[in-house]
């Protein structure tokens, strides 16, 4: 168990969760998990990101737009495709990274799930982890108080 705080930035809007990775999950390097929290609390914070490498695979996917939503074809052979599918669909990721954030220090990992296919994006994983934000608020605004 290591000191949750040494993972955290501030700057004037907030603070920036970062967490250097660099290991394998199935075929794919995980380089980091980042999130960003607002001081304010009724101002939200952003996704829990894991970004992954796709230097290496193919993306002859035709993304579709509706907006700006992203869509693409669930049942295709391109390699970007199935990498998102890896960590969303197939959840391989999940349960290290909630791994991660305990060994980080962090207490709330188990809040942490996929979130909704929309917010994933080539090379990096969405998950949903409203519980860490408000412990990495508090860990924050204690230490400052």
């Amino acid at each position: 168990m290591q000191n949750a705080k040494q993972y955290i930035t501030e700057d004037e809007d907030g603070y920036n969760l970062c967490i250097n990775v660099n290991e394998k999950c199935g075929n794919y390097t995980v380089e980091s998990i980042d999130m960003f929290i607002a001081k304010d609390a009724d101002e939200g914070s952003g996704d829990l990101a894991v970004s992954y490498d796709i230097s290496t695979l193919q993306n002859d996917e035709t993304a579709q737009t509706m907006g700006t939503l992203l869509l693409r074809n669930l049942h295709s052979d391109d390699e970007v495709t199935v990498a998102m599918g890896h960590f969303y669909w197939d959840g391989a990721f999940t349960e290290r990274l909630q791994e991660i954030i305990t060994n980080a220090g962090f207490a709330s990992a188990s809040d942490i799930t996929t979130s909704e296919w929309g917010m994933q994006d080539e090379g990096r994983a969405s998950y949903d982890a409203y519980d860490l934000a408000d412990e990495i608020r508090n860990i924050m605004q204690t230490a400052t108080a």
